[in-house]
């Protein structure tokens, strides 16, 4: 499969799994993006503001790497930012650290419920971007 069609079937899989977050919630929108800060794919976000996202998202993602190795703790796997008016939290999706995903939620978000959809949804893009 040559890499453009490889990358719509991504996004196309990925844009249905990122559905899910209609169901959850407070959240506004959720991006997935590549390692080198590329979005893949998003639900509910301006194009501008997703490639906003996945750049910053990848840039959060790689220093909680660097943090987790320097105390010497198992790779990273998710970061929580909160503020008054909300919550960005950002998960890798698999164990490669090829891609993760970012969901940003309002202030009327349950953490608890926003933390177990986002590993429900990075299971899903997982199971389906390596089968």
């Amino acid at each position: 499969m040559k890499r453009s069609s490889a990358q719509r079937v991504l996004r196309d899989v990925a844009s249905k799994v990122l559905q899910n977050y209609r169901d959850v919630v407070g959240v506004q929108s959720a991006v997935l993006f590549s390692a080198d800060g590329f979005e893949l794919a998003s639900y509910a976000a301006d194009e501008a503001a997703a490639a906003r996202l996945a750049a910053i998202g990848s840039s959060l993602a790689a220093l909680g790497s660097a943090i987790s190795a320097e105390a010497g703790l198992d790779e990273f796997e998710r970061t929580t930012i909160e503020s008054k008016s909300g919550t960005v939290t950002i998960m890798r999706v698999g164990d490669d650290g090829a891609m993760s995903l970012a969901v940003v939620a309002g202030r009327n978000a349950v953490l608890g419920q926003l933390l177990w959809a986002t590993q429900r949804c990075s299971q899903a893009l997982a199971a389906a971007v390596h089968t």
